[in-house]
């Protein structure tokens, strides 16, 4: 009811006497908050907002530390970030963690596969040869680099190993087939070059909807795995090959006729 209509109310004494709230009590009128939120016992406000097209958590944060700056909160006063930032710090909290355990396992496959750490280094050579072309792709695209960008760049890291590995097996057997390094490498690059491109169209086109679409999640872990697909490729046919025949030799052939 009313403020006017509540002190107007009549209140009854020990007699039956009506009397009305107005003439026993005062009213003075504030305002007060309807509802008080606590978080762990601390009072709290949460401020919520949707980001416009083509824009990322990163640069509305960018722009609220700009604001901070300039008119900083109230003494006493702390911030914490919800929604995309929280659950981003989290993932990658989680990701730095188990990511030691992935490389581990990487260079354990390897290990067993290839059994000589000069070809496990020149497979992971193509890991930086990839890097190359991360950043200027999501510079093109103008994409942030965060959490979804990184991860695309640890699912690269699976996809760049495999065209080394490829050109390695095929070298490895053209030698154990008496071909000389460079004879071996060359059979390796001409047979494997088509299989490498052709997986790297398929894998671009594939995410090529993700890149373009008018989500904030997916293009930045797209446009980092197209474009360091690419750079990779070109690089790893060129690279690769270059540095087997400088680090690789052939197997020398025993003699047929060698003593017991």
């Amino acid at each position: 009811m009313s403020l006017s209509r509540l002190l107007s109310v009549n209140i009854y004494n020990d007699r039956g006497d009506a009397i009305p709230l107005s003439a026993v009590a005062s009213v003075e009128t504030t305002w007060e908050p309807a509802v008080r939120y606590l978080r762990d016992g601390v009072r709290m406000n949460t401020a919520t907002a949707n980001l416009q097209a083509g824009y990322g958590f990163n640069s509305a944060l960018e722009s609220m530390y700009a604001a901070l700056e300039e008119n900083p909160l109230p003494e006493g006063t702390r911030i914490a970030l919800g929604g995309d930032a929280e659950g981003s710090g989290d993932a990658n909290s989680a990701l730095l963690t188990a990511a030691p355990i992935g490389v581990l396992l990487l260079l354990f496959f390897l290990l067993l596969q290839f059994n000589s750490f000069r070809r496990v280094g020149i497979i992971l050579l193509t890991v930086p040869l990839a890097t190359v072309g991360i950043f200027p792709g999501l510079v093109l695209s103008s994409s942030p680099f965060g959490f979804q960008s990184l991860l695309g760049v640890i699912a690269l890291v699976g996809i760049v190993v495999n065209n080394a590995i490829v050109l390695l097996d095929v070298m490895d057997r053209q030698l154990a087939a008496g071909e000389g390094i460079r004879d071996a490498v060359r059979k390796a690059v001409e047979q494997r070059t088509r299989p490498i491109l052709l997986t790297t169209a398929t894998t671009v086109a594939g995410l090529l909807p993700l890149a373009f679409s008018s989500s904030t999640l997916w293009p930045p872990m797209a446009w980092a795995i197209i474009s360091g697909l690419l750079a990779s490729t070109v690089l790893t046919l060129l690279v690769i090959p270059a540095v087997c025949t400088q680090l690789i030799k052939a197997p020398v052939p025993e003699p047929e006729n060698a003593p017991a």
